[in-house]
């Protein structure tokens, strides 16, 4: 981890419907709420972390796509929520994410563009989360240049467990060349029924693999959680004392422990 008292996570496994933004929404809710600044940036072309929390820019405002082709910086794209502490640096409308991935990819190696512009407003934040997209790809990269360490969701399916092994190549191969310090830091179970023996199947193999960096606490299958997107807000504002809530309280209870936010 950094040396600095910010953490940037990369929210991020090579698997669709695993709750990535789910998490990136309720956990940086739930450390806005114990009073940490948290900065969500959407690096999903599907710019869901933003419309989830109701952040609709117009047409011709700047986003997360102007920040990585260098013609913006971070600072100037941050909105405010409706929920305090809690900031989003949004994805566009339409294809611009795909056409800078492409960008990207066009370089012959890598440039560090997410960790330049982080690096410029570090120091604002106690939080800065990454919405990563369901692909392992050039955005999800330079998430990863930029990350003090990865924060895997997995989904009570085998499916994502085999997701992680793709992930951990590509850590892999990032640590090799580009962040020789990065790490999958955290894994967190989501989707989880108790009264599935699948669930717990999936539950015991990673705890252990991987054992105190799987988070004590699980998210359960909580239909408030899918049906707080359509709201534009956190599942911790719309339904506040559901088990989803209380779940990403917990969890960001856990992650931030022995911390206080910067005084500001």
């Amino acid at each position: 981890m950094s040396g600095s008292d910010t953490t940037v996570l990369a929210i991020s496994l090579q698997k669709g419907g695993v709750g990535k933004t789910t998490t990136a929404i309720n956990l940086g809710a739930a450390l806005a709420e114990l009073g940490f600044r948290t900065l969500i940036i959407d690096l999903d072309p599907q710019g869901n972390a933003s419309s989830g929390l109701g952040v609709n820019i117009p047409e011709d405002a700047p986003t997360i796509a102007e920040v990585l082709r260098r013609e913006e910086t971070l600072e100037a794209i941050v909105e405010p929520t409706a929920e305090k502490n809690l900031f989003v640096a949004p994805a566009p409308k339409g294809q611009q994410l795909a056409e800078v991935e492409a960008q990207l990819v066009a370089e012959m190696f890598p440039q560090p563009r997410l960790k330049d512009a982080i690096d410029a407003c570090r120091e604002d934040w106690d939080y800065i989360l990454l919405d990563c997209p369901p692909t392992l790809g050039r955005l999800t990269v330079n998430a990863f240049m930029a990350a003090d360490a990865i924060f895997a969701p997995v989904q009570c399916q085998y499916f994502a467990l085999e997701g992680l092994r793709d992930l951990s190549d590509v850590v892999k191969q990032v640590r090799q060349a580009l962040n020789p310090n990065l790490e999958i830091a955290h894994y967190l179970l989501t989707m989880a029924k108790a009264a599935e023996n699948l669930s717990q199947d999936v539950e015991n193999e990673l705890r252990e693999a991987f054992g105190d960096k799987v988070f004590k606490n699980v998210i359960p299958y909580n239909v408030k959680l899918a049906e707080a997107p359509s709201m534009e807000m956190s599942v911790l504002k719309h339904a506040s004392t559901s088990k989803g809530a209380k779940a990403y309280r917990s969890v960001a209870k856990e992650l931030s422990h022995g911390r206080t936010p910067k005084a500001r």
